[in-house]
């Protein structure tokens, strides 16, 4: 039985709550009443309709002032036009700037998730997002707290990441993911200059822009070099493993605190090997198996997987994917520069602008689209250790747990049939009972 649903508002119980949300003030609201056609000021749906088609609402807006919700629409001096994804540190939304009209991507830790270990995960996203400034990273704008929730206002950045990329256009030709590539290590150069380790590349961390840029998103589990870790379950360290499990340096699941510059080369190989490939480089299998498979094992090759590579550009990607740290490239600039070799009469569109028509189209769709879309942000990825291998005892030897898979059918077979055959045995001595009685 399914709860009834409440009934929907009266036109002036919308109007209340669309002030009580600050989206406008009384002037403005009944401005825009007013300048409705009367068919449409009859219902709150008809309203609330007509405030989406001429631009005062965006479509989310609507849905949830429809609903009765006014709290959270408005973050001071932010107006909350849509959902573009949620992670493991929050909701982030399409907001707009009311003191500029710029329109900006809003990270939300809500008030209830606001205390303890995640309230100082955020804190250190807060602060941390503020040393970086390329072409290449997402720049930060401002930080801060309103009603019990904390907030990041970011660049809006309209595009796929590259996940999604692949997904729908499949692996990326050469020259062009040599070029992407080339952007994402120079963002990373100027940030490990700025004395940063991102220490969570994977696809979903790289958005490739409608003018075909690359830009490196979520510092949430960044971490300064040479930093003193007062507690590893925030930060990572001996104990808790501090990454994406398909992209993650072997050196950053041992200690993910003391870990350099090397290891984001690794995450950043592996991420270029998803990209020309198509595949990660140890899909399937278990958090442990992965762990295993980055400190001893070498993927599938790539001409395997997509025999157009040329096989001096697979060199670059085994280079930066080396176990050994120290047979990386030392520096993302030094890939950087290999890679630009690979991107020679690459087509450079210029960098995308807020008034380009591309752009006010990704924001238009956003706000049009019916909540909640599907694009996904990145998850907060912590794991402990401990806790990780005492739910998989044979870890990290992923081909003994294969072996026993067979195993546990076969047993759960045998116990299968020794069932029935006992409820035969008991449904026999039933009806001899039955049949002596009479």
């Amino acid at each position: 039985m399914t709860a009834d649903k409440p009934p929907p508002p009266t036109v002036d119980e919308f109007l209340k709550t669309v002030l009580r949300s600050g989206l406008m003030d009384r002037r403005r609201l009944d401005a825009a009443v007013a300048a409705a056609p009367a068919g449409q000021r009859e219902t709150a749906q008809a309203l609330a309709d007509y405030l989406v088609r001429s631009g005062r609402l965006s479509r989310y807006q609507a849905k949830k002032l429809l609903q009765g919700t006014f709290v959270g629409l408005v973050m001071g001096p932010y107006q909350v036009l849509a959902p573009i994804g949620k992670g493991g540190m929050g909701q982030v939304y399409l907001a707009r700037d009311h003191r500029a009209g710029q329109l900006i991507a809003l990270k939300v830790l809500s008030p209830r998730k606001a205390e303890g270990r995640m309230l100082a995960r955020f804190r250190r996203e807060m602060d941390i997002s503020f040393k970086v400034d390329h072409a290449n990273v997402a720049l930060t704008y401002e930080a801060g707290e309103y009603n019990g929730a904390h907030y990041i206002a970011m660049e809006y950045i309209p595009g796929k990441n590259l996940y999604k990329l692949v997904q729908a256009d499949g692996p990326v030709r050469t020259a062009r993911a040599a070029r992407l590539f080339a952007e994402v290590a120079s963002g990373l150069h100027h940030a490990h200059e700025r004395g940063l380790v991102h220490r969570d590349l994977k696809p979903s961390n790289i958005m490739v822009t409608p003018h075909d840029h690359a830009k490196v998103l979520d510092l949430g589990l960044a971490i300064m070099q040479g930093e003193e870790i007062r507690d590893p379950a925030i930060v990572g360290g001996q104990g808790y493993i501090v990454g994406s499990m398909d992209y993650i340096a072997p050196e950053q699941t041992t200690d993910a605190a003391k870990v350099d510059r090397r290891a984001d080369v690794y995450g950043l190989g592996c991420c270029l090997y998803f990209a020309v490939s198509g595949k990660p480089p140890f899909p399937g299998g278990t958090n442990v198996d992965k762990i295993h498979c980055h400190r001893t094992q070498e993927p599938v090759p790539l001409l395997h997987l997509n025999s157009s590579l040329p096989p001096a550009f697979v060199q670059i990607v085994r280079k930066m994917m080396a176990k050994d740290p120290a047979r990386r490239y030392r520096t993302a600039q030094a890939v950087e520069e290999d890679l630009r070799a690979w991107a020679a009469g690459e087509t450079v569109q210029p960098l995308d602008n807020p008034d380009d028509a591309d752009f006010l189209e990704a924001v238009a769709v956003l706000q049009a689209a019916d909540p909640p879309t599907d694009v996904t942000f990145t998850n907060l990825g912590i794991v402990d250790w401990k806790e990780a291998t005492a739910r998989d005892e044979t870890a990290p030897d992923s081909a003994q747990r294969r072996q026993k898979r067979p195993m546990r059918w076969l047993v759960g077979l045998l116990a299968g049939v020794g069932a029935l055959l006992f409820l035969e045995i008991v449904a026999v001595i039933i009806m001899a009972l039955t049949a002596r009685h009479k």
